[in-house]
C-alpha cells in the first residue's frame, strides 16, 4: 500500500498542471486569471461542507497511514489541495480551447434575423455547420436541460432520503445539481451555441484523466468508499460509478462556470453602447450579472452578424493575423476584427471589379460613404444604411458601418484608399488580347523609385497599422504622453511598410498575371529590366536578387522598429499580440530569405510557411 495515499492525485496531477500552465501561459490575460481565481474560490468554498458531510456519515474514509494527519473539518488536507489542483487544470483547459473563438460571435439573435454563414463554413475542406443562434429552439432545448437537471435532483434527495447504497449517489446530485441547473438557466443559450468542441472537451479530458488517476488511488487503497453507502456498480475495475460521475459532474460544473463569465463579458464587449465604460481586467461580480440579466431581445443582432462575417472573412483570408487576434481581448478584439473586414472587403471591392472604370467607381463611392461614416453622429444611426445610399455591396457597408469610426481617426482610412487608387493606375491587362505582357507601356507604371514604393507601402500596410495602434491606445488604460504615443505609431507605421515589403517579395509572380510590378523601375534598370518585362518572366535570376534586396530593406525596418513593441500595454494582450503578428508574417520573409530568390512561385499559389514553423514562430513570440 502506498504510504503516501493521498499524494497519489497530487502526484500525477502537479504535472499536468504544470504542463497546461506552459500551454496556456503566452495566451492568459487579466480576464482568464479573474475567471480562475474566482472558480477556485467557489469550487473550494462550496466542496469543504459537502466533503465534511461525506467523511461525517462515513460514506467514504481514508486510512491513517494516507495522509499526513492535517485536517479541515475532517478533510485531509491533501484533499482540500486536490479541489484547487482539478479546478485548475479544467479551467486551463477551458482557456486554451476557448481562445479560438470571440464569444460575442455566439450571442442567440432573434428568429427575426436572417440565419449568418457559419464561422465553421470558413475552413475548407471540412463539414459546414451553422451557429444554433434560433431563438426558440435553444429555449426549448433549455428548457427541457433545466427539467433533466432538476429531475436528477430530485431522484438524488429521493436516495438520500431512503439512505443505504444510493446514499453517495443522491448525495452527489443534491450537491451538483442545483449548482448546475443555475449555470445552465443563466447561459443555456451561450453554452449550446458555441462549438461543440469547446464544451466537451473541457468537460471529458480532466474527466477522463482523472478516472484514470483516481482508479491507481482506490487501487492502493488511498481511500475506502462505504460498500454500504455505494451501489457497488464498477465503471472498470477499482472504479466505483459514482467516482466516476463525481469527476464527470464536477468538471462540468468548473467549465460550465467558465462558459457563464464568458457568456458575461460576451454581452458586457459586444455591446459597447449599453455599457459606455472601459471594462477592468478584473470586472466586478454585479456588473457580470447585469451582463447576463441583458435580454435576448435587447442585443443588436445586426452586430453579432456582422462580427461572424468579419471572423469569417478574417479566417479566409489571412492565416496570420487570424491566429494572432487569438491572443487580443475583449473590445480590442472585436473592434480589430472589424478594422480588418472593412481593410479586406474594400481590398476586394476594388480587385474584383471587372474593369479598371467599374473598380474607380466602387473607390469613389466608398470614399463618400466614408466620408459620411465618420460624419455621423449618434442620432443619425436611424438615417438610411450607407449601402441605399452609396449602392456598395451588402459586405462592404456592413463591414464600414461596423468599423469603430469614434476610435480611428479618418486621414489613416483615406491614405488606404489612395493606395487602392494607386493599384488602379497600373496599365490593365487584357486576357482576352494575344498581345504580350511586354508591350505595356513601362512610363504607366507608378512605381518608379523608392520613394514612391515606401508611399505605396505606408498607404496599404502603414496606414493599417497606425489604425491598429489607435485602436490600442483607445482600449488600454495604459497612460502615455502625445509624444510617446507618436512615436509608438510611427514606429508602426514603418513596421508596416516592412510587412507590405514582404508581401510584395512574395507575391511578384502572383501580382504579375494581374498586370503589376511593384519593384522600382529605378532597380529594374539597373539591369537593364522593365517593369513589362518583369511582368512577363517574373522567374528571371535578376528579378530574384531584387527581391533580396527589398527583403533585406524590410529586415532593417524590422530591426530598427522592434523595440518599440515592448513599450506597447500590457492590456488586452495588445503587446503579446501586436509582437505575434508582426513576427508571424515576418517569418514568411524569413523563409523566402533562405530560398535566395531560388523558389518564386508563379500562378495563384503563393509562397507560404509551414503551419508547424508558423505555430513555432508565434508561440515564440507570445513568450518573449
Amino acid at each position: 500500500m502506498d504510504s503516501y495515499g493521498d499524494f497519489r492525485h497530487i502526484r500525477y496531477t502537479i504535472p499536468l498542471a504544470v504542463i497546461l500552465t506552459g500551454l496556456v501561459y503566452p495566451f492568459k490575460t487579466g480576464i482568464d486569471n479573474f475567471k480562475t481565481i474566482y472558480l477556485l474560490i467557489i469550487a473550494v468554498v462550496a466542496t469543504i461542507p459537502w466533503d465534511s458531510h461525506l467523511l461525517k456519515n462515513e460514506v467514504w474514509s481514508y486510512p491513517n497511514h494516507a495522509v499526513i494527519g492535517h485536517t479541515l473539518w475532517r478533510i485531509p488536507i491533501e484533499e482540500l489541495f486536490f479541489f484547487v489542483v482539478q479546478t485548475y487544470i479544467t479551467s486551463l483547459v477551458c482557456i486554451l480551447v476557448g481562445k479560438s473563438i470571440i464569444p460575442s460571435a455566439y450571442l442567440p439573435t432573434l428568429p427575426i434575423t436572417p440565419p449568418s454563414p457559419s464561422i465553421e463554413e470558413a475552413k475548407p475542406k471540412k463539414a459546414k455547420h451553422k451557429i444554433q443562434n434560433d431563438y426558440k429552439r435553444l429555449r426549448r432545448i433549455g428548457l427541457f436541460g433545466a427539467i433533466s437537471i432538476l429531475s436528477c435532483v430530485i431522484i438524488g434527495a429521493r436516495l438520500v432520503q431512503i439512505g443505504g447504497h444510493g446514499t453517495y449517489m443522491g448525495l452527489i446530485f443534491v450537491w451538483a445539481g442545483p449548482i448546475i441547473l443555475f449555470l445552465w438557466v443563466l447561459s443555456h443559450q451561450y453554452i449550446l451555441s458555441i462549438p461543440r468542441r469547446n464544451v466537451l472537451i473541457p468537460i471529458l479530458v480532466p474527466t477522463f484523466y482523472l478516472w484514470f488517476v483516481d482508479t491507481l488511488a482506490l487501487k492502493n487503497g488511498t481511500w475506502v468508499i462505504n460498500p454500504e453507502k455505494s451501489l457497488e456498480i464498477k465503471l472498470w475495475r477499482y472504479l466505483d460509478i459514482e467516482e466516476a460521475l463525481f469527476f464527470l459532474v464536477t468538471n462540468t460544473l468548473i467549465t460550465f462556470g467558465q462558459l457563464a463569465f464568458d457568456h458575461a463579458l460576451a454581452v458586457i464587449n459586444g455591446f459597447p453602447d449599453m455599457f459606455d465604460f472601459p471594462i477592468p481586467s478584473w470586472p466586478s461580480i454585479m456588473l457580470m450579472f447585469n451582463g447576463l440579466s441583458i435580454p435576448v431581445k435587447k442585443y443588436s443582432s445586426k452586430r453579432i452578424l456582422d462580427l461572424r462575417d468579419a471572423i469569417i472573412k478574417l479566417q479566409r483570408k489571412s492565416r496570420s493575423f487570424s491566429l494572432a487576434s487569438s491572443v487580443f481581448e475583449g473590445r480590442l478584439r472585436i473592434d480589430l476584427v472589424f478594422l480588418y473586414a472593412f481593410c479586406r472587403n474594400a481590398d476586394d471591392l476594388i480587385d474584383e471589379a471587372q474593369t479598371p472604370e467599374e473598380a474607380r467607381k466602387a473607390l469613389s463611392k466608398l470614399s463618400q460613404a466614408v466620408l459620411t461614416a465618420f460624419g455621423r453622429n449618434n442620432e443619425d444611426i436611424l438615417k438610411p444604411p450607407l449601402s441605399m445610399l452609396y449602392d456598395l455591396p451588402e459586405e462592404m457597408a456592413a463591414s464600414l458601418e461596423s468599423l469603430p469610426v469614434k476610435s480611428l481617426p479618418l486621414g489613416p482610412i483615406q491614405g488606404l484608399l489612395e493606395g487602392f487608387e494607386m493599384d488602379l493606375t497600373f496599365p490593365a491587362i487584357d486576357k482576352k488580347s494575344e498581345k504580350s505582357p511586354a508591350s505595356l507601356s513601362d512610363d504607366k507604371f507608378p512605381i518608379k523609385t523608392e520613394k514612391e514604393l515606401e508611399k505605396y507601402g505606408y498607404c496599404v500596410a502603414g496606414t493599417v497599422a497606425e489604425l491598429l495602434l489607435n485602436l490600442v491606445f483607445h482600449h488600454t488604460p495604459a497612460r502615455f504622453t502625445s509624444q510617446d504615443r507618436e512615436d509608438i505609431i510611427q514606429a508602426g507605421v514603418k513596421m508596416g511598410i516592412a510587412l507590405q515589403y514582404i508581401n510584395i517579395s512574395r507575391d511578384i509572380a502572383k501580382d504579375a498575371l494581374m498586370g503589376r510590378c511593384y519593384l522600382p523601375s529605378t532597380w529594374l534598370a539597373e539591369y537593364n529590366l522593365t517593369p513589362s518585362m518583369v511582368i512577363e518572366k517574373p522567374d528571371r535570376p535578376e528579378t530574384r536578387t531584387l527581391r533580396k534586396r527589398l527583403l533585406c530593406i524590410a529586415m532593417d525596418i524590422y530591426s530598427k522598429n522592434r523595440g518599440m513593441i515592448e513599450r506597447l500595454p500590457k492590456d488586452c494582450g495588445a503587446r503579446k499580440g501586436v509582437r505575434a503578428a508582426v513576427e508571424n508574417y515576418l517569418e514568411i520573409g524569413r523563409v523566402l530569405l533562405e530560398q535566395d530568390g531560388s523558389n518564386v512561385v508563379i500562378g495563384k499559389n503563393q509562397a507560404t510557411v509551414s503551419k508547424m514553423r508558423r505555430l513555432g514562430a508565434f508561440v515564440r513570440a507570445l513568450c518573449c
